[in-house]
Order: structure tokens, then C-alpha cells, then sequence
């Protein structure tokens, strides 16, 4: 039976402790994304992290198909861990950075529970190119319901610049390579590959809504993976987008 105390805790304490560990035991494991949900939000409460947004993962309906999600996967962008172009962090701060292209959203109001993904466009201040690097704490990859638990693999997130004119939509669907030292981790030139970005807004407005939470005014969400998930140990990373702009970060190893 899951227990979410326990492993919240133990969650908890490998994000504070900044610790690798093991699966999380079958008799306390959640076994449905409900229950990762709540050992999510415990294990958030535990660490007394200050949430600043939210980030959407499994972003494509083909991706979450395979899954069984009826839409993306959440989870919580931490105060202190959204840094600007350029960021410079280094291996002692990341287990396995995992690069990812992004569009992230910066919140001007809170929209509706029940907003239309047509709604929320006037509740956005601005949409910006981005690099997530997500990260997670346990030593071998898992599967989706235990990453959710643990906090949906946060780890840092790069705002890179302000896309104008983007009410027009025609930044999306554009080709996305991700770099590290020059070298490419990954490239999509499938438009269909992308994430709905307003989609996933969408839900997340309504997962928000049934859990008495709203968004609020300065939230950054970033609305998921633009070319295929990289783990790249340090480098130099880029994220390209393809007539956009590119966004920058470093890993030095130490």
C-alpha cells in the first residue's frame, strides 16, 4: 500500500540532502498518478522550497498516450533554481542534467479555472525561449509515476528571451536543436512533435482548479520538451530555435 509519508520523506530528504537513491520500496511506491501526485506536494511541503511556477512534462497527446495520462505531467518550478541566458552552474549541482528545449509563459493575471486555452492568451505577460534542466534524484531512471513523485524531476530552468509578436503563433512548430560543447544532443524538425503549449495550459488551469489553486501573477510555466530529452553530464548548452533566437547555459564540471 502506498505510504505517502514515508515516501515523501525519503524523497524529501534526497532533494535537501542533494543525494542519489534507490526506487522507492514497493510497499510505500505510489502505483497511479494520483498518488505521485500527493507524495509530490508533500514532498515539495517537506523540503519548505518556495514554489515560483510549474513545468509540464509528456507535453505531446502521442506521448501521453503511451503513458495512460489524460494530459501532461506537472510539476513545481522551485524559487532560486529559474536563472537568466547564461546561466553557470556546475556538476555539483545536478545528478543527471537532462537538457530540454523549451517555451516557457510568464503569467500577468490568474485565469479562470474553467479558461479556455483562447481565455488564458490575456492573462499571459510574455512567452520566452528557454532551457530546462531537469534532474532527478534517484540513481536509475524510473518509471513516469515514481519521476512524478519526485517532484516531477525538477532541477533548473534557464528564461532565455522574450519572443515577440507571439499572439501571432508563428513561433511555433519552427526546427529545435539542443548543443552541448558543440556537439548536438538532439534536433526536431517535426512540428507535430511539438508540445500544445496552450493545451497544456489549459490543463493545467483545470488540474489547478479541482485542487483549489490557481495561477497567479509572475508564475513561469514552462510548457515542455521542443526536441527529445538529453542528458548532458557539463558543457556548454544551447538551445537553438530555428529563426527565434538561442538560449544559453553552462555545467562546468568540478
Amino acid at each position: 500500500m502506498t505510504d505517502i509519508n514515508a515516501a515523501s520523506r525519503i524523497l524529501a530528504d534526497a532533494f535537501l540532502n542533494h543525494t542519489l537513491i534507490d526506487p522507492l520500496p514497493e510497499d510505500i511506491a505510489p502505483t497511479s498518478f494520483e498518488q505521485a501526485y500527493d507524495i509530490q506536494r508533500a514532498t515539495l511541503a517537506l523540503t519548505g522550497a518556495k514554489q515560483a511556477g510549474w513545468k509540464l512534462a509528456v507535453a505531446t497527446r502521442a506521448a501521453q498516450e503511451k503513458i495512460g495520462a489524460d494530459g501532461p505531467l506537472i510539476g513545481p518550478l522551485l524559487d532560486g533554481r529559474i536563472l537568466g541566458d547564461g546561466a553557470k552552474l556546475t556538476t555539483a549541482n545536478l545528478h543527471y542534467p537532462n537538457i530540454e528545449a523549451e517555451i516557457a509563459v510568464v503569467m500577468k493575471s490568474t485565469p479562470a479555472a474553467d479558461a479556455t486555452s483562447s481565455d488564458i492568451l490575456d492573462h499571459i505577460e510574455s512567452i520566452h525561449l528557454a532551457i530546462e534542466i531537469a534532474d532527478r534524484r534517484y540513481d536509475v531512471k524510473q518509471n513516469p509515476v515514481q519521476t512524478l513523485a519526485d517532484l516531477n524531476s525538477t532541477g533548473y530552468f534557464v528564461l532565455g528571451q522574450e519572443i515577440e509578436n507571439w499572439r501571432d503563433l508563428g513561433f511555433i512548430g519552427g526546427t529545435v536543436t539542443t548543443k552541448s560543447d558543440g556537439e548536438i544532443l538532439a534536433t526536431n524538425d517535426d512540428p507535430d512533435a511539438w508540445p500544445e503549449i496552450f493545451g497544456g495550459l489549459e490543463y493545467l488551469v483545470g488540474y489547478l482548479g479541482k485542487r483549489g489553486e490557481s495561477l497567479k501573477a509572475g508564475d513561469v510555466i514552462t510548457t515542455g520538451a521542443c526536441a527529445l530529452p538529453t542528458i548532458s553530464p557539463h558543457g556548454k548548452i544551447e538551445a537553438i530555435f530555428d529563426g527565434l533566437g538561442t538560449v544559453t547555459a553552462e555545467i562546468s564540471k568540478v
